[in-house]
């Protein structure tokens, strides 16, 4: 039910209409004209393929929800979140060497590389 009133209301009902038309207009121009696969849509049966395709998606729940527009207004420290992921990076890559996750880049990246250089000799020592 919330489809349908979301559909109807104020700007959906235009924007439903419109990307009917598009559809219809990229069908033909695709699908019939340049390749020559399928037979040329109405717009009645745009508007309809594009109501099924919001059913599917609506009830399969891939759809823009609020919590992303909700989280789009919202100001972020930038910095912050750079940090967060670069620790996450770190920690992943501490994790891999056996290494402290305090450990300085310049020192990970050297673990990093003679962690490596093993796999690689062990990967050929095998073959």
């Amino acid at each position: 039910m919330r489809l349908f009133t979301k559909l109807i209301s104020g700007g959906d009902i235009a924007a439903f209409f419109f990307f009917s038309w598009v559809i219809m207009r990229l069908w033909n121009h695709i699908l019939v004209w340049h390749l020559g696969l399928l037979k040329p849509l109405t717009y009645l049966q745009a508007a309809g393929l594009w109501f099924l395709i919001i059913l599917l998606f609506a009830w399969v729940g891939i759809g823009a929800n609020r919590g992303f527009f909700i989280w789009r207004r919202k100001k972020h420290d930038w910095d912050e979140v750079g940090e967060k992921i670069e620790t996450k990076i770190k920690d992943g890559f501490s994790r891999w060497v056996g290494a402290d996750s305090d450990m300085d880049w310049n020192n990970l990246g050297q673990k990093i590389e003679e962690k490596i250089k093993h796999k690689i000799r062990d990967w050929a020592k095998e073959e």
